[in-house]
């Protein structure tokens, strides 16, 4: 009987993972820290963090973090609920702010 609980909560917990879904969010890019973006697209702020994996884009080219500039509009897909993770953070419109 045990055994059965434990299979069927491994086969829950894993089809959770497995089924995670990528979200989007587009907005202004208000803050770049050491590892992680603040996005904002009217009163909702986001914080999303960056991690190896992450990928950056712009102009349908390959980017890096550095590439990153307050003001610039982004569109960030991402995992998580508590903490959001960048899977890809694609760079829409150059920064207006200079």
């Amino acid at each position: 009987m045990k055994k059965i609980a434990i299979i069927v909560s491994l086969i829950f917990v894993l089809s959770v993972v497995a089924f995670a879904k990528e979200k989007s969010f587009t907005g202004r890019l208000i803050f770049i820290g050491k590892d992680y973006i603040e996005v904002k697209y009217g009163k909702t702020e986001k914080i999303f963090y960056v991690q190896e994996k992450s990928v950056f884009v712009k102009n349908n080219n390959n980017a890096s973090f550095s590439d990153l500039e307050p003001c610039q509009v982004v569109k960030v897909y991402y995992t998580g609920d508590n903490k959001l993770i960048i899977n890809k953070c694609e760079i829409i419109k150059e920064s207006d702010c200079k």
